[in-house]
């Protein structure tokens, strides 16, 4: 018996991820116990197929698996049946691009497979349409819609062939729960095309559902419990058709709306909320600004006065005022996690109101722009474990009082910074996940991390911004810490090498280098180290 046949079923799963869909066919052919793995409703479940059919992208036609765990945080090969992109070999050899799509249409009807997830971004813009919508035909043939349960579409033009058969297929995916549908402004505003593609959801499983640059004629999805949408004139009336049942709710500016309707949305009454999103969109080349919104203020207090059900609220807006800070603070006494990116504080005293949140665990407002300086000596939160603070005037560090904490994300100038690790390493001692961001790109004192030791549950580390010198680790007592991780992100380094920082760490694993510049070399995307 070789030593491959005795590691777990989920190690071989992990193996088996970095294999094309042709070579996982060997594998299922080389044993029993391989092909019961890759046949397995536990591993099949991992499968998401994706089909790229967009004149302008390289890989057309793409399998990858894994979760998104993996996927997030680390480079994973995906294998691609062609080699470059299909409206290019289509302009050079049509006949063999066709032949190849007409192989994978066959492949797909005949293949015993069925997808969990399947996702499909392509445009009506290419030569060889037909054959395209032959593939996504065999896809969406009804014996291959019963495991399907994640199901997303990108959009590039008005597809709206494409978009009465999704509206017939819908109804047969007797296990869908999650439905996306994007129309990418992008490529709308580039080709154009100011026709959105006329949709009519009709599902009885669906639980979630994201739709960006698109408003649905119509929505019956009794089970809905879960909206992420952009905000559009139009899109309130789809939200309040769903309002008796909706739990989460996402909403994202649409940065090609003139008038994006938020007038409407802080009209709603959404009591039932658990989840609440407010971002800002991103602008692009394709994009103008959005004038100042004209809601009301007091529209905007009063939606905020309702939300008594609120578990989890992130507000990634421009600024957010200080009276809805209040009004969440006394209306959503149930919160758990609060987000604001952007804090306007007049009187420094409104931050004690957040001893009303007595179930809060995360807490993140890493921008808080206010006169004066600001403390939380009087803030009372016994729950808390994670706490994020970046820009904040606060020279007691009042922080410090949150003991229980065992995530904290601070902010620093390099010269404060080893006074930041000294009260961190006194007063909490649970903390397991410590990240610094540096305020500026000066040199970062080698006595900084001097008391680092004195955490014994810390596990990560990272350090954002500031420039590293070789020797920065160089007072850190060695072989005393319990420290594991650490993460050099956008730092100005000396070398990739520090001096002992494998006898002052001892069981550290892994470090990593993101998007950091080191002298004398090219910049570094991604680098990682095994310690191990």
């Amino acid at each position: 018996m070789s030593d491959f046949e005795l590691l777990p079923f989920e190690i071989c799963c992990l193996i088996f991820d970095f294999l094309s869909v042709a070579d996982l066919k060997n594998v299922s052919l080389t044993c029993r116990r391989w092909c019961h793995i890759v046949f397995s409703d536990r591993y099949i479940r991992r499968f998401m197929l994706k089909i790229n059919l967009h004149r302008s992208d390289i890989s057309k036609v793409v399998k990858s698996t894994g979760s998104s765990a993996v996927t997030d945080h680390s480079r994973v090969y995906e294998p691609s049946s062609f080699s470059c992109s299909l409206y290019q070999r289509c302009r050079m050899n049509k006949t063999k691009s066709k032949c190849e799509l007409r192989q994978m249409s066959l492949v797909l009807r005949r293949s015993c497979r069925h997808y969990t997830n399947i996702t499909f971004v392509c445009d009506n813009r290419s030569e060889f349409t037909d054959n395209v919508f032959n593939v996504i035909l065999n896809l969406l043939r009804p014996s291959g819609l019963e495991r399907v349960e994640l199901l997303k579409i990108i959009l590039s033009s008005n597809l709206n062939v494409l978009v009465t058969i999704l509206n017939s297929a819908i109804r047969n995916m007797i296990r869908l729960k999650s439905f996306h549908l994007i129309y990418d402004p992008q490529r709308r505003l580039q080709c154009g095309d100011q026709v959105r593609p006329c949709v009519v959801i009709e599902s009885s499983t669906i639980t979630h559902i994201e739709l960006k640059s698109v408003i649905p004629e119509q929505i019956k999805v009794p089970k809905l419990n879960s909206l992420d949408v952009s905000l559009q004139p139009g899109i309130a009336a789809i939200i309040e058709s769903v309002a008796n049942h909706l739990t989460t709710l996402q909403l994202q500016l649409d940065c090609t709306s003139v008038n994006c309707g938020e007038e409407e949305i802080y009209a709603l009454s959404l009591e039932r909320l658990k989840v609440l999103k407010l971002s800002r969109g991103t602008m692009n080349e394709f994009s103008f600004p959005i004038p100042v919104s004209s809601n009301r203020p007091g529209l905007k207090l009063r939606f905020f006065r309702h939300l008594n059900k609120l578990e989890k609220l992130i507000l990634e807006e421009k600024y957010t005022a200080e009276n809805i800070f209040l009004a969440i603070c006394e209306t959503s006494l149930n919160l758990v996690e609060l987000k604001i990116d952007h804090l306007k504080v007049i009187n420094c005293t409104v931050l004690d109101r957040l001893s009303l949140l007595q179930n809060l665990k995360i807490l993140a407002l890493p921008n808080i722009y206010s006169s004066h300086e600001i403390s939380f000596h009087y803030v009372y939160l016994p729950k808390l474990e994670s706490l994020h603070l970046e820009i904040f005037k606060d020279s007691s560090y009042s922080f410090s009082k949150f003991v229980n904490l065992k995530r904290l994300i601070i902010g620093s100038y390099s010269s404060q910074a080893p006074e930041v690790i000294d009260i961190v390493s006194m007063y909490i001692q649970q903390l397991r996940e410590l990240r610094l961001y540096f305020l500026d790109y000066a040199g970062v004192p080698s006595r900084t991390f001097r008391k680092l030791a004195y955490l014994g549950q810390l596990r990560r580390l990272e350090l954002i911004k500031g420039h590293l010198r070789r020797d920065v680790f160089g007072r850190c007592p060695p072989g005393l810490s319990e420290l594991e991780s650490i993460v050099f992100n956008c730092c100005q380094l000396d070398t990739e090498q520090f001096d002992g920082l494998r006898e002052r760490f001892p069981k550290l694993k892994d470090v990593r280098f993101e998007d950091c510049l080191v002298r004398g070399q090219m910049p570094y995307s991604e680098v990682r180290l095994s310690y191990r």
